[in-house]
């Protein structure tokens, strides 16, 4: 059974290493590449929330944003082993993306707008000269904001892996909540009296989506372009 169609598995891994790649060449203060992989996550953030609409049943919003009782209810049951199986995202993950999409989307605007006072410049700080400063401060302050979500998703991932015992990471790679013939000794008749839904999509659709990827992360690259050349 598919839960994670490509373009979503492969926006997942996208994300993570721009982000590693943005936080890393801002440390080594490296800041064209640095720029890159910001303009980078906003184009991933931009995919992100077309993808909330089009993608496959598992990816869509409509599927993981629930009412916020459900969510408080997730919580507590994130630290009990769970006998019955489930696929997608529970009602406190889903909320979880939302918050680490908004993050993203925040330290890439306000990046893109801001300067370091002394040689960079964000590729859209001409547009905001007045307020390239009060970005870069808010840049700032998005930074530990940005750590906390990361923290927050690794230890999620963790208490999946050791108390409830789903390998979350392995079915991002294969993007199917069934490995071989069983998951964790429930048997695929289990699985599928789970969830009847399937979020596979069709050959097309996997190709639509793997463009639309790339050409949201080519066109937030290209803002570039709209940096005046002596500004």
């Amino acid at each position: 059974m598919r839960v994670w169609d490509l373009p979503l598995r492969i926006f997942h891994w996208a994300l993570v290493i721009a982000v590693i790649g943005a936080v890393g060449s801002a440390k080594a203060d490296i800041m064209w590449l640095h720029e890159r992989f910001g303009l980078t996550v906003m184009g991933l953030v931009v995919f992100r929330i077309l993808w909330g609409f089009l993608g496959g049943y598992y990816a869509r919003f409509s599927q993981f944003l629930t009412p916020p009782r459900m969510v408080f209810a997730g919580i507590l049951d994130l630290l009990k082993p769970q006998n019955q199986p489930s696929v997608g995202h529970s009602a406190a993950a889903g909320y979880a993306v939302i918050g680490l999409l908004g993050v993203a989307a925040y330290q890439a605007l306000t990046g893109s707008v801001s300067n370091d006072d002394v040689l960079f410049d964000g590729p859209l700080a001409h547009l905001v000269p007045g307020w390239s400063n009060i970005a870069s401060d808010l840049h700032d302050i998005g930074e530990p904001l940005l750590f906390f979500m990361v923290v927050l998703h690794i230890g999620a991932i963790l208490i999946y892996k050791f108390v409830k015992k789903r390998n979350l990471t392995m079915t991002m790679f294969h993007g199917r909540a069934l490995h071989g013939h069983a998951l964790h000794g429930q048997a695929p008749h289990d699985l599928a009296a789970a969830s009847i839904k399937d979020g596979g999509i069709s050959a097309m659709r996997t190709v639509f989506g793997v463009v639309l990827l790339a050409g949201c992360v080519l066109a937030a690259n290209a803002l570039t372009l709209l940096r005046p050349a002596f500004y």
